[in-house]
């Protein structure tokens, strides 16, 4: 072939891709194309918003074409789709029923072939990994319109995800979710959070870069440090659906958008990406199964005339400069300024780098029980456990619905008339009320007094006839007529009534009802609630200095209103509630100074306490004026003794799997994890050379 010829060729114009990005209430769309191990992105759509199906297709009709508008005049519009979809759409491997046959109404009305879906949360992550070289450790975050869907990551391994539904706490939602993986502790020191809105996805890592996550740490939720919050924008959220279909279709190893260039990326490698990502194919949605998706897709063989444009200009130029311009001075200064380069790359390679090298040892750890007052008039005693502090207070109101759980039978009561007979020699006087008793042992009452004339003879004794109404409710006095009754404490044989009609109108049902059960497990439910806002309040007002001394020392009601009382008849009981709780502030400082006088003659030979492996549990004990009395749990991790200026004078300059040997040997070491920048290829890859270059982190790994 003749090298001129082959410097003029032209591209021929690649086979595009389209992202569609399904999320609860948001759809983004991106175009890309695969160009050798590298997926190009040319353009991401904004994010559109849908409620319905209906709506569904109508904006990912729109978010398609936002996104078209910037496809070359010589390119082809592109049918072949990758979905990204949420956790909550997928089960078992397979995408739920329903959302399968929306994903196939969308294909259908817009002319879509399907060729694979990804669950975002693990596109994010190989995203992540293709970046930075190694396997992440993250919390990964999505916003929903209703609900929080947290994926934990540990070494690029997936945990577990789970959904939380939203409250008005971001953190405490956080903390529900993360308490669900009993197994993942400690969990990673890193959240990545992401949505269809930007303005959303920056207040919540405002949020959680501001909690205090030492205060809301519990058994299940553990942090080795606090954790670092980093904002997914939209735009990366297609770049890493496009990765992982890039990944299935061309064995894509990196994304990039059009405006970046390829001499940013690590090379292969640098990354390990060999494992399979988990982008599913399913015929239910057109994908192939059992193969490789690219052997379904035409062939574009990898030549020299698929090298990035960058890159192929640039060589073009060059090589048109030095075989037809016929000047040896252009090669001696070609020669003289890659020697230039070079020296200028290893200088850049020897200074420039720097490492942060996180050793994990095992620590001793050890508890002890102490009381302590703490004083708000400003006294500080230690010696005799005086410690300073504040008071502060905090108001929260709150509502809350309950199930009632009691029951109530109600009804109407029977009623009738009576012939009452004196077979008695006197006349007898009954008053409203008086009781008349059924063979069966039902009682009746007279509804009006009656008078009852003597007996004329035994065989005409003396009548009156007299309503009367049962005792109770219930069907059972619905008597037959010709019923006999005893009257009063007469004798039967004397004096009896007898019913002149069937009785009627008895009736009972069970309903329902509010029990005092219900009632207070409302109350202790919603004051737990509104409890932990208070604490969580009064820890926004806590200063740097300062910490929380546990719990609310007091919390009493305001006001409290329920729906319904005791014994109504009722489904649901809501409960509104105000509550004002005090709380107690203790000198941060001045508290870790006490601990370490109490601790002192605990730490064993060859190991260190320091602050940061100092904690505290509070027990409010008694108040008598301004001093609070706590019992106050300080457990400690006693850290071996390391020499940091002596190991990183043995680490400078040295590879990871060396450095890695080396630290087997430090004292109580257990692991470690080695982060170098820049990326570079795994031949250059070593720790710096210049020592102060090294920040070194001593941990204790629990």
């Amino acid at each position: 072939m003749n090298i001129k010829d082959f410097l003029t060729n032209r591209e021929s114009p690649p086979e595009h891709f389209w992202s569609l990005v399904l999320e609860p209430g948001w759809v983004q769309a991106g175009l890309w194309y695969i160009k050798d191990d590298i997926a190009e992105v040319v353009s991401v759509g904004p994010a559109s918003p849908w409620n319905n199906e209906e709506d569904l297709i109508t904006a990912s009709d729109a978010a398609l074409s936002s996104t078209i508008q910037k496809l070359s005049d010589d390119g082809v519009e592109p049918t072949k789709t990758v979905f990204g979809v949420s956790s909550a759409w997928v089960k078992g491997g397979e995408i739920k029923e329903e959302f399968l046959v929306t994903i196939k109404k969308v294909c259908t009305k817009l002319s879509l072939n399907p060729v694979g879906f990804v669950v975002l949360p693990e596109a994010i992550a190989h995203l992540y990994k293709s970046e930075e070289g190694s396997p992440v450790s993250a919390i990964i975050l999505g916003l929903g319109k209703e609900f929080l869907e947290l994926s934990v990551f540990q070494l690029g391994n997936l945990i577990g995800t789970t959904q939380v539904a939203k409250s008005v706490s971001l953190v405490d939602d956080v903390t529900e979710g993360l308490s669900r993986f009993e197994n993942a502790a400690p969990m990673p020191s890193r959240f990545i959070v992401y949505d269809g809105r930007e303005g959303e996805v920056e207040e919540a890592k405002d949020t959680l870069s501001e909690a205090s996550w030492s205060d809301v740490t519990t058994k299940s939720v553990k942090f080795l440090h606090a954790p670092k919050v980093e904002m997914l924008t939209v735009d990366r959220k297609v770049l890493a659906v496009s990765l992982a279909g890039a990944n299935e279709i061309g064995n894509a190893l990196h994304v990039i958008k059009k405006e970046e260039t390829v001499d940013t990326l690590p090379k292969e490698e640098d990354v390990n990406v060999s494992e399979p990502l988990n982008t599913k194919l399913a015929s239910e949605l057109g994908f192939v199964v059992g193969k490789d998706v690219s052997e379904s897709l035409p062939k574009v063989m990898p030549s020299v005339e698929y090298i990035q444009p960058n890159y192929l200009a640039k060589t073009k130029s060059m090589l048109q400069n030095l075989f037809f311009s016929g000047g040896r001075n252009k090669l001696a200064i070609l020669l003289a300024s890659v020697a230039g380069l070079l020296i200028l790359g290893f200088a850049a390679w020897w200074f420039m780098p720097t490492a942060t090298v996180s050793i994990y040892v095992a620590p001793r750890q050890f508890s002890q029980d102490s009381e302590i007052v703490i004083s708000t008039d400003g006294t500080n005693d230690l010696a005799n456990g005086i410690i300073a502090g504040n008071v502060l207070s905090s108001k929260a109101s709150g509502e809350k619905n309950a199930k009632t759980t009691g029951s109530k039978q109600v009804g109407d009561k029977s009623k009738g008339s009576v012939n009452i007979r004196n077979g008695t020699a006197n006349s007898i006087n009954l008053s409203q009320g008086a009781l008349v008793v059924s063979s069966g042992d039902l009682g009746f009452t007279l509804d009006s007094s009656a008078s009852v004339s003597a007996a004329l003879s035994p065989s005409s004794p003396g009548t009156s006839t007299v309503s009367v109404t049962a005792s109770s409710i219930g069907a059972e006095y619905n008597l037959a007529k010709d019923e006999t009754f005893k009257v009063g404490n007469f004798s039967k044989s004397v004096v009896d009534a007898v019913s002149i009609a069937d009785f009627s109108g008895g009736s009972s049902r069970q309903i329902s009802a509010v029990s005092k059960e219900d009632q207070t497990n409302l109350e202790k439910s919603l004051m737990e609630e509104l409890s932990q806002k208070t604490v969580n309040d009064m820890g926004g007002q806590t200063s740097e200095d300062e910490l929380l001394a546990g719990e609310a020392v007091s919390i009493t009601k305001s006001s409290d209103l329920f729906s319904a009382k005791v014994g109504d008849e009722a489904e649901n009981l809501k409960l509104s509630l105000d509550v004002t709780a005090k709380g107690v502030t203790v000198d941060r400082v001045k508290l870790l100074e006490y601990a370490k006088i109490i601790l002192k003659d605990k730490v064993p030979g060859g190991y260190i306490l320091r602050d940061d492996q100092i904690g505290f549990e509070f027990e409010f004990l008694s108040e008598d004026g301004d001093e609070f009395k706590f019992k106050v749990g300080f457990s400690a991790n006693f850290l071996p003794q390391i020499k940091s200026d002596e190991i990183v004078a043995k680490i400078a300059g040295r590879t990871p799997e060396v450095v890695e040997n080396y630290l087997i040997g430090v004292a109580g070491y257990s692991r470690a994890e080695i982060t170098i920048k820049p990326k570079l290829p795994s031949f250059l890859k070593v720790l710096p050379h210049v020592k102060k270059n090294i920040n070194l982190e001593i941990s204790a790994d629990r």
